[in-house]
């Protein structure tokens, strides 16, 4: 999991990448309906960090519990 910090940058970049997607649909969106519903940047990076958060504990427990 923590071999490198390249491997773990990658996989929050994984993250990041999936909130620009987000950020494109949402601007599609934003167009039909004719209102601004996207994401600010901070928003953006705050919800890829929230996801990283998430998967690093998933990942910790099950070296946790593979531990034991």
């Amino acid at each position: 999991m923590f071999e490198d910090i390249e491997a773990t940058t990658r996989k929050f970049q994984e993250f990041l990448k999936i909130e620009l997607e987000r950020q494109l649909a949402m601007q599609e969106l934003s167009q039909i309906l004719g209102y601004d519903v996207t994401f600010s940047k901070e928003e953006m990076i705050k919800n890829a960090k929230e996801s990283f958060a998430k998967y690093i504990s998933k990942e910790v427990s099950l070296l946790m519990k593979s531990a034991f």
